[in-house]
């Protein structure tokens, strides 16, 4: 979980909780969970997601254009604390390979980044690097958070690290109070027993997971997070119908 660079194809399901429940004892044979699912328990995450005043960047994403990219700040803690760890990541998509890269900060070191200016100290080339691509995305786009998007998470993945497979449930956003320190939003997926499933890999799918997705009759489709909060968001839902969880 320390790698600073991804690059690989993701395709994603939409499942209920008992295929879900189905499938992971059957991936198990293949796959180990991550660290964060010791045991095969979930674990959340929490994001806030970067846009410009207009939704421009989020707008964009959901034309499905060849190329596009969008930034994050990513943690696992709450509550968050200033030396909580977080990811903030730049992600971009080129005909269908995504390319993550992201830096490791304190959230104090993140807050002072993105509300204030200050730049975090860095020694590793590849790290500046990085905060120089996420330093000219806030730029050019005058960026600031536009969505807050919390999930529950269980993840697989080979010994390699080159086949990855997460469930995500209880996924919520919020557009407004966009920080990391509450976990309140409205549901997202379909239905409370719906599971997006992603897979991501670096090539072809390996012939045991192939004929086990065509067993289940589980096809890939087109799914973003952030894309599926927006629509919502145009939908109408305010804060008066907002699910509190804290």
């Amino acid at each position: 979980m320390n790698n600073r660079i991804f690059n690989r194809y993701e395709r994603k399901y939409i499942m209920d909780m008992t295929t879900m429940e189905d499938f992971i004892p059957f991936l198990r044979q293949y796959l180990t969970h991550d660290p964060y699912s010791q045991n095969g328990h979930h674990y959340t995450i929490y994001n806030i997601y970067f846009d410009t005043d207009d939704f421009g960047i989020v707008r964009n994403s959901i034309q499905k254009p060849p190329y596009k990219e969008k930034l994050r700040l990513r943690t696992y803690d709450f509550p968050i604390h200033p030396d909580s760890i977080c990811f903030l990541e730049i992600k971009k998509k080129y005909n269908g390979r995504v390319n993550k890269r992201r830096l490791t900060l304190s959230y104090g070191e993140a807050m002072n980044y993105l509300q204030k200016g200050i730049k975090p100290q860095l020694d590793d080339f590849m790290q500046l690097q990085i905060l120089n691509e996420i330093d000219y995305f806030i730029s050019i786009h005058k960026a600031k958070p536009g969505a807050y998007i919390r999930y529950d998470r269980i993840a697989l993945l080979s010994e390699s690290d080159d086949l990855r497979i997460t469930f995500d449930f209880n996924i919520i956003y919020r557009t407004t109070q966009l920080s990391l320190e509450k976990t309140s939003g409205h549901a997202i997926l379909p239905t409370k027993d719906s599971v997006l499933m992603e897979i991501k890999s670096d090539n072809n799918f390996p012939l045991w997971l192939a004929q086990k997705l065509s067993s289940l009759k589980l096809y890939s489709q087109s799914y973003s997070k952030y894309g599926k909060a927006y629509e919502y968001y145009l939908g109408g839902h305010t804060d008066d119908d907002i699910l509190h969880h804290n």
